[in-house]
């Protein structure tokens, strides 16, 4: 949520997209979510994806049972990028401060990337995550936690929307490590 808050206004990304029942139960939340349906449902969008321990031709018959009734509206995805990406050089490279609900204080550095998913061969931001995320000899963790700074590290990559992808590295800090967040950070980088 903190990060699609700091997305420029007019970006897709920059939307409240998370609620509960009582969100749910405001006045015309329903048929706003009809007419998304109603919009978007069309098979030409969607993907499928059948797993399971029965044969192929048995997977298939029921996927096509169960499938085929939902309908090509022949929708064409926008270029969500438009009406502007979320993220230039103006608003990142930013601190931002939260206060945790639980009583656990993190460091979280995210990079926005150009998108990437495409590059399923290579893999690059799970190869970076590996790398970081290594908890071994040398690693950064282990210097972490040997100056007493951190418990914990996990690191890992999003695709966002079709158009730009982010690599986030979180640092569970121990107390020390919050009073001096400002090396944690410098040794990540």
């Amino acid at each position: 949520m903190l990060q699609q808050t700091l997305a420029y206004e007019d970006s897709l990304l920059n939307r409240f997209n998370c609620g509960n029942i009582e969100t749910l139960k405001q006045e015309g939340v329903r048929d706003v979510l009809m007419n998304f349906h109603k919009t978007w449902y069309s098979s030409n969008i969607m993907k499928l994806t059948v797993s399971g321990k029965h044969s192929m031709e048995q997977l298939e018959e029921w996927a096509v049972k169960m499938f085929s009734d939902v309908e090509n509206k022949n929708v064409v995805v926008p270029d969500l990028s438009k009406p502007r990406m979320p993220y230039d050089k103006d608003n990142l490279g930013v601190i931002q401060r939260m206060n945790p609900v639980l009583d656990k204080d993190k460091l979280i550095i995210t990079w926005v990337l150009p998108y990437c998913e495409a590059e399923y061969k290579s893999q690059p931001l799970r190869y970076m995550s590996h790398l970081f995320g290594h908890e071994g000899e040398n690693s950064i963790l282990s210097y972490l936690t040997k100056e007493g700074y951190a418990m914990d590290l996990s690191a890992g990559e999003e695709h966002e929307m079709g158009i730009f992808s982010d690599f986030t590295l979180m640092v569970t800090l121990t107390k020390k490590g919050l009073e001096n967040y400002e090396k944690v950070a410098q040794t990540v980088f």
